[in-house]
């Protein structure tokens, strides 16, 4: 069966292919102007219609030229033997390029260029000066500071090894590493290639990370292409920038922001109801991504947590760098030296693995256990409020929504990267590992009293989820009914009312201005 659901992605399912007819459908007429736009040629039925829709509106408004950049170079389990290795460099790959090349032509009017095109000459340049780079690299950290052509790729490097080896930690002794970046080195000079002789007018991405997504968006910016990427659920299109690359949502302002608001009171309500939902064991917008709540009620029982500190686990598989300045190279350097700094301590704390993580994350947590008999593990079943009703004293994460989610209920948290509540009290945020063990040390420092934290918790959510314009806010909704009919096989033919409907919001129709013009157009917030 496992095999079977392998083969069957490498054909054209029934809601890709209404999706490649309704696209072809909407095309008038080859383009004629010399600007571009190149979009990713992201293996993924929902982008594949967003980019689809967002390609055809701009050609309605112009003859503009769509090119497709082709993206896939990596794939999960690729290290695992020289056979998978080669079946994926000379086999897999072809065979999903050549189906979603195919889609994606349906809108696009070329190939702009490719990850995995073949210059024997530079390919071998690249790969002497990425053995001599792996050869050099004196620790992990070296990794993340990595440059290549005066582009920033070390900790895209980083997270793609945690992703496609698959491994919670990178080993510098890798062979596997040093393909990585040997196919980073190519992936920087086909990009510089692109990008100089062609100065697009705008790249859409999906995501900012991996070396796949995040070369060619630091390169575009770096050559000032406008960069745009769509892989965030409280944003429709985040315009990055050197300043701001990441596709995360930029949450640097937002208490900021809320103070200048009127009606403040009617605000706090809107996101108290939401967040009520969500503590009740809903799932809401801002958490649509996750398979199941973190606070579906459970007959799992509750430990003495009294006065400890609770330990809130990431998925070790995922992009630890998708928020800046984590202190961490990995969310196992995080763990272990945040057990060891509270075991130094006789600190009480316990550790809860993520409810939504993906298998691979068992073998990490059998490890873990192994290399810490003494830490005591919680169910992932245990709902947070049941935590807070047993009198935990603080919440510990890298950049977790868990902060917010506590501070809601009264109880402070410990961070250590620049994450989504990086402007509130309620939430100390380490800019260093000394700094961090301090604040591991002394858990309880934070004196912001519960009122405070609970307001803070509301102003973040209203920011980081409500804030919008009615517009923009009705075309989020959209978006989201659109993206959760793509994961539905039964709601094929149902997909291209949706995009019908999205295309006459004034939210879209505003944006697809802004791309199309480059006039003054800011998201209300």
């Amino acid at each position: 069966m496992i095999m079977y659901s392998r083969i069957k992605r490498w054909f054209t399912s029934s809601q890709e292919k209404a999706l490649s007819d309704y696209f072809k459908s909407l095309r008038k007429e080859r383009a004629t102007s010399s600007e571009v736009v190149l979009v990713e040629c992201v293996e993924d039925l929902y982008y594949f219609g967003l980019f689809g829709q967002i390609a055809s509106s701009l050609h309605e408004k112009d003859s503009i030229r769509i090119e497709q950049y082709i993206l896939r170079s990596l794939r999960v389990g690729e290290a695992n033997s020289i056979f998978d290795f080669l079946a994926s460099r000379l086999f897999i790959n072809t065979l999903h390029n050549i189906k979603w090349i195919g889609l994606y032509r349906s809108f696009c009017d070329g190939i702009g260029y490719s990850n995995t095109s073949i210059l024997p000459v530079s390919d071998l340049k690249d790969l002497y000066h990425a053995w001599l780079c792996w050869r050099n690299l004196a620790n992990k950290q070296a990794l993340i500071n990595l440059k290549i052509g005066n582009i920033d790729v070390g900790d895209l490097i980083n997270d793609s090894y945690l992703r496609y080896k698959p491994a919670p930690t990178v080993n510098l002794n890798d062979f596997y590493l040093f393909i990585l970046i040997w196919q980073t080195h190519r992936n920087v000079r086909r990009a510089k290639l692109y990008f100089g002789r062609v100065k697009p007018k705008l790249f859409l991405t999906s995501y900012s990370t991996y070396i796949q997504h995040g070369v060619p968006v630091r390169v575009a910016l770096q050559l000032g292409v406008r960069v745009f990427s769509f892989g965030n659920y409280q944003e429709f299109a985040k315009e990055l920038s050197l300043a701001d690359w990441v596709h995360t949502k930029n949450p640097d302002s937002y208490s900021k922001k809320f103070s200048m608001l009127e009606n403040q009171a009617e605000k706090l309500a809107i996101a108290e109801s939401a967040i009520a939902t969500r503590l009740s064991g809903g799932i809401d917008s801002a958490t649509a991504y996750m398979k199941k709540s973190a606070y579906a009620e459970s007959d799992e029982p509750v430990p003495d947590v009294r006065n400890a500190v609770i330990i809130f686990l990431h998925d070790f598989y995922d992009s630890p760098h998708g928020y800046r300045e984590m202190v961490f190279p990995d969310f196992w350097e995080w763990i272990c030296f945040t057990i060891d700094t509270l075991m130094a301590t006789n600190s009480h704390f316990f550790i809860k693995p993520h409810p939504n993580q993906i298998d691979l994350n068992d073998n990490v947590l059998t490890e873990l256990k192994k290399r810490y008999p003494n830490a005591e593990f919680i169910s992932s079943k245990i709902t947070n409020k049941k935590l807070v009703d047993a009198q935990v004293s603080c919440a510990v994460t890298v950049y977790g929504t868990v902060a917010h989610e506590m501070a809601y209920l009264g109880v402070p948290t410990i961070a250590c990267a620049r994450h989504p509540h990086i402007s509130f009290d309620f939430c100390r945020t380490a800019k260093s590992q000394s700094e961090y063990a301090k604040y591991l040390q002394n858990p309880l420092a934070n004196k912001i009293d519960k009122a405070a934290m609970k307001r803070q918790s509301l102003i973040f959510y209203y920011m980081h989820n409500l804030s919008d314009s009615e517009d923009i806010q009705s075309l989020k909704d959209a978006i989201m009914e659109f993206r959760l009919a793509c994961e539905d096989i039964d709601k094929y033919s149902y997909l291209t009312n949706i995009l019908d409907k999205i295309v006459t919001l004034p939210g879209y129709l505003k944006i697809i201005s802004y791309l199309a013009n480059n006039h003054s157009y800011q998201m209300k917030t």
